[in-house]
């Protein structure tokens, strides 16, 4: 094998170190934004899959399309950088990287039925474990034969990833943004600056710690796969560009409310947001309760045939408090919404909790809040009442 030049973080070197640590199995690199943890791990397998003969790697996350825009992203990267892409070798069809010593690297995602029980592998990597459920965890754990590498943001307080980390053959690496010599003044500058915004973002984002659990604002959401009958349904859309536009559907039923992710995407004109909608083939005759900052926006959305587009009620709290009074069910490929659930927190000073939201990550919760209080507001004159 050619000599690679591989520039790397000390991150790196420490998983290099574990992997042929006999006596750990599970490897788990818990870490804050920028940390190069998932960065890392890439480039490990790929060292490995190129000093190893007849070697499988699977690298696997909940959803195929997150696996695809972060973790594939970054493998694909790396082989190009170090300049041993060959598109021969690709199976784009399979999402299989097949090098030319026998060793090969696979790419799905755990909603594939037909893969998580599939075929057997040497190294198993599940990128964002903590969204994985342990049912899935546990049947590719089964399938493979040596080392078992999970990275994650430390978003929830209570997991089974913190079950399995305290075996004996387990090991943490914790990772910050200071393990990166290769970030940024900019980005440096922004994550430090989460102090400012809230004490939960800066521990989990800054410092790679589990967060605090006084200041979380919605701990009932559960999640559903098969929709049950429902009554009613709307659409809520919180615009975006730098942070996501984020369209959902709330279906009701009695007290319930039952929520699919329909767009969640940074970097969209006004026009790619409306091919979108009406690539979704939207119900024109239901309301999208929309952002208010944005009205012109709102004005091309009903230009474009969507004319029950219409500024959403924006009290905050009050519209808090309203989701806080139903059930709230989140379809379970609806991750971005789920993800945003596990840190949406008040406001802290200090040990002062304030009636304000913090604003990170809330897209998608902002359109579920429009839609939920919007809808059951001003439906039909049905009395409303914060319960």
């Amino acid at each position: 094998m050619a000599t690679l030049n591989l520039e790397h973080t000390p991150v790196f070197k420490r998983n290099w170190e574990l992997l042929y640590d006999e006596s750990i199995r599970f490897i788990f690199n818990q870490g804050g934004s920028r940390s190069s943890k998932t960065y890392s791990l890439c480039q490990l397998i790929i060292v490995y899959c190129l000093m190893n003969e007849n070697k499988g790697v699977s690298i696997i996350r909940k959803s195929f399309p997150s696996l695809r825009a972060s973790i594939m992203r970054d493998f694909f990267q790396i082989m190009k950088e170090l300049n041993i892409y060959d598109e021969r070798n690709h199976s784009k069809t399979e999402h299989i990287y097949n090098f030319d010593n026998g060793s090969w690297i696979e790419f799905f995602s755990a909603d594939d039925e037909q893969k998580l029980r599939g075929r057997k592998r040497d190294i198993l990597f599940c990128n964002e474990g903590n969204e994985l459920k342990f049912d899935e965890f546990n049947q590719l754990v089964m399938r493979t034969t040596g080392k078992i590498l999970v990275d994650f943001n430390p978003s929830d307080t209570e997991h089974w990833i913190y079950d399995i980390i305290k075996q004996d053959n387990s090991a943490l690496i914790k990772s910050t943004y200071k393990d990166n010599p290769f970030l940024g003044k900019e980005q440096i500058e922004y994550i430090e600056n989460l102090i400012n915004v809230d004490e939960n973002y800066y521990k989990v984002y800054a410092l790679g710690e589990r967060p605090i659990s006084q200041t979380r604002i919605y701990s009932h959401f559960k999640q559903y796969i098969d929709l049950p009958q429902f009554d009613d349904f709307c659409y809520g859309l919180d615009f975006g560009y730098n942070h996501p536009s984020a369209l959902i559907l709330t279906r009701f039923k009695d007290n319930k409310v039952f929520v699919e992710e329909l767009i969640y995407e940074s970097k969209l004109t006004t026009s790619d947001l409306i091919k979108m909608m009406l690539d979704l083939k939207l119900d024109r005759n239901k309301p999208i309760y929309c952002d208010s900052a944005r009205p012109e926006v709102i004005e091309e959305i009903r230009r474009a045939g969507f004319y029950k587009a219409t500024t959403a009620k924006k009290n905050v709290k009050e519209g808090i408090d309203k989701v806080k009074s139903m059930e709230i069910f989140i379809h379970s490929e609806s991750l971005n919404i789920w993800k945003e659930h596990k840190l949406y927190s008040w406001k802290s000073i200090k040990d002062v909790i304030l009636d304000e939201p913090v604003k990170e990550n809330d897209d998608a919760l902002d359109a579920l809040r429009y839609a939920v209080y919007s809808h059951l507001k001003s439906n039909k004159g049905i009395p409303f009442f914060i319960g």
